[in-house]
């Protein structure tokens, strides 16, 4: 009987540990490191280019602009996650969505970002280049994480090409509510089965 019930109570574990890592966890912070871009549509002109991150938090409502991360055409290119109200040195706002946000798996190592307001803006032009569902992998011990997507251009000197996109960090998860419950369930009946087994 001892012996049963230890193997109930390892397979109980097992059990309830892979379901907490097969559950989905919000990102809480997601760092960018480095990442590049190139125009589609113009063959002759020399890309991608790259650029540095350095460490800005995408999810962060107050940290959003990046700054001029790399020059195309002698102008500067700003990059930042617009809500649709922002716009950089006087052009018009451009389309946004949502601060950044998104799920990491770490079952199956993937990442899933609403990069819906991710805007790009140039020589007085905003494009958004954002993608609502954009997926890539995601290292559970590291945070690092890997995602690309690619947006048509909207208007400006570069109506219809396509800009492409590819953005490497690390991503920081934070368990659900729904997780922090199923840990909390599994402790629970752990601590049943080794009350149980001492009554015995």
């Amino acid at each position: 009987m001892k012996s049963t019930m230890t193997n109930f109570s390892v397979a109980a574990l097992a059990m309830i540990s892979s379901g907490a890592m097969a559950a989905p966890v919000a990102i809480d912070t997601m760092y960018v490191a480095t990442g590049s871009w190139n125009e589609g549509g113009s063959p002759s002109i020399p890309n991608p280019w790259t650029f540095s991150g350095n460490g800005l938090d995408l999810t962060a409502a107050n940290n959003q602009t990046y700054g001029s991360p790399f020059t195309f055409f002698f102008n500067p290119v700003y990059i930042y996650s617009s809500d649709g109200t922002y716009a950089p040195y006087g052009g018009s706002p451009a389309a946004g969505g949502p601060t950044i946000n998104g799920m990491v798996d770490a079952a199956t190592g993937t990442i899933t970002v609403d990069m819906s307001n991710w805007t790009m803006s140039w020589y007085s032009f905003n494009w958004n280049q954002g993608n609502s569902n954009v997926t890539g992998s995601w290292n559970s011990t590291t945070g690092a994480y890997n995602i690309a997507w690619s947006s048509t251009m909207l208007g400006g000197p570069f109506n219809g090409s396509t800009g492409n996109w590819s953005l490497q960090g690390t991503a920081v998860a934070v368990p659900e509510a729904s997780t922090y419950g199923m840990i909390l369930a599994g402790l629970a009946l752990l601590y049943g089965i080794t009350a149980h087994r001492r009554r015995l």
